[in-house]
């Protein structure tokens, strides 16, 4: 008896546990943005899937480190992005707070209808290939008093 117990237990963990993603797991999904041949470090990636999903917005996001690289999230921190095809935005502002400030791509990727960005995720374990940019940065200027409130200027 004690082992029925034990067994309906796990099986209603184990359904409950697939409930959370429904339809959409997540499969690990890591990249690398290049901003003409360089690292971007602290830009910020965004994902929108193709799709119909229905009235859930699942938009897988990430940001990337000192080398350009992201690991994306959906659900929880770093567990990826759910399989399919995506129109993608990239922004690098001026830094990472609330006001993120100027984008230093001048906005050219900023909107996934026209940053002609795209990515495509299986289900298992995915490596985008780079998103190599070819832009004329935006130059920032830094004011010492905007900086020290967290402003910048164009």
């Amino acid at each position: 008896m004690r082992r029925l117990w034990v067994l309906a237990l796990c099986l209603c963990l184990v359904s409950c546990s697939n409930k959370k993603y429904g339809d959409h797991p997540p499969y690990p999904t890591s990249g690398q943005v290049l901003v003409n041949g360089q690292p971007a470090k602290e830009a910020r990636v965004v994902l929108y899937h193709l799709g119909n999903w229905g009235e859930r917005s699942i938009v897988p996001q990430g940001w990337t480190d000192e080398e350009g690289r992201f690991i994306l999230s959906t659900y929880d921190v770093n567990d990826g992005a759910p399989a399919g095809d995506y129109q993608v935005e990239i922004i690098w502002p001026a830094y990472r707070r609330k006001d993120m400030g100027p984008d230093k791509l001048g906005e050219k990727f900023a909107k996934r209808e026209t940053s002609g960005l795209k990515a495509h995720v299986e289900p298992g374990m995915n490596e985008l290939p780079p998103f190599e940019l070819k832009v004329k940065l935006v130059d920032i200027k830094v004011d010492a008093k905007a900086e020290k409130k967290g402003k910048r200027q164009r």
